[in-house]
């Protein structure tokens, strides 16, 4: 059988995930978590110049050395799954004889929806910036595109001009969608207006990145959360609920069930892969229990 050290294994199955044509996100992932991954091994000596002695031991003790450090539950369970991948490729690649991933379990969390805004709170966020400059109106634009599709970040900014239609009703095409299936979401009214505005005094330009910075190059992730977290600190809203773009998607769900949205088409409109997360809203946001619970009992 073919030995093989940690560090060569992972840059192989990088290389693999690329020819396969994996998102750059996911391989970025990958290669993050791997890395966490490798420093946590070293300071608790795995043996990783020969994965083969590498057991199932050496990945409970991995577990609990980020307990120690506080790591958080979610954080944990992503170098699991990613830690399961990496060894089931070594596996098929001769480099073990078995994975030692196979028997240890996701930790379980506790089931919560994150903290989302209130209407009051939404609304203040929306009338903060001052849309007579282009930073005011291109930042509604972005707020108003998190708050009324339920977008991710990530979507956000891969977002190109041609990717939103005025047709009709109007829509945004997603075409960069993070489980890879293109996606599309129509406009609501106040949108629409808001999104013609502001490509209105874009105007057009080499760069065809939907959202841009004042010179004229395409606005980055962290940049749209540092302006989020500004409007934050500056309505107060942040005092509260920490403002950032995941906060407008929870929000976007939340008034989506509280409104009686159905939650398959709720699923096509956020991209969710799995309905799980979304059964969490509906438990907890849902009006079919109030509705319910009168039932049976309207002569009594």
């Amino acid at each position: 059988m073919t030995s093989s050290n940690y560090q060569n294994a992972v840059d192989e199955f990088l290389k693999h995930c690329k020819i396969k044509g994996l998102s750059i996100d996911t391989v970025k992932f990958y290669d993050k978590e791997l890395k966490q991954t490798r420093r946590s091994f070293v300071d608790i000596d795995v043996p990783i110049d020969d994965l083969r002695q590498i057991k199932t031991k050496h990945i409970e003790n991995f577990i609990e050395h980020q307990q120690s450090l506080n790591r958080a539950i979610n954080t944990i369970n992503s170098r699991i799954r990613a830690g399961r991948t990496f060894f089931n490729f070594c596996l098929k690649k001769g480099y073990i004889n078995k994975n030692p991933y196979d028997d240890i379990q996701q930790l379980r969390i506790r089931h919560e929806v994150g903290a989302t805004f209130s209407k009051r709170q939404l609304k203040k966020l929306l009338d903060a910036p001052d849309t007579t400059t282009f930073i005011g109106l291109r930042d509604l634009a972005i707020m108003l595109t998190l708050a009324h599709t339920g977008i991710r970040l990530t979507e956000l900014t891969s977002l190109r001009v041609q990717d939103v239609s005025f047709d009709d009703k109007g829509a945004i095409n997603i075409q960069h969608a993070k489980n890879r299936y293109a996606r599309r979401i129509p406009l609501t009214k106040r949108l629409k207006v808001v999104l013609k505005s502001y490509i209105t005094e874009r105007g057009v330009l080499d760069n065809d990145s939907l959202f841009i910075t004042v010179e004229n190059q395409p606005i980055g992730g962290r940049s749209i959360q540092d302006r989020l977290r500004q409007y934050g600190e500056q309505t107060g809203v942040s005092k509260e609920v920490a403002v950032s773009p995941h906060a407008f998607r929870r929000t976007f769900c939340r008034l989506k069930v509280e409104a009686g949205t159905n939650i398959f088409i709720l699923q096509r409109l956020t991209g969710h892969q799995s309905l799980e997360i979304l059964k969490r809203y509906v438990q907890i946001y849902g009006k079919d229990l109030e509705q319910a619970i009168e039932e049976g009992f309207e002569d009594m």
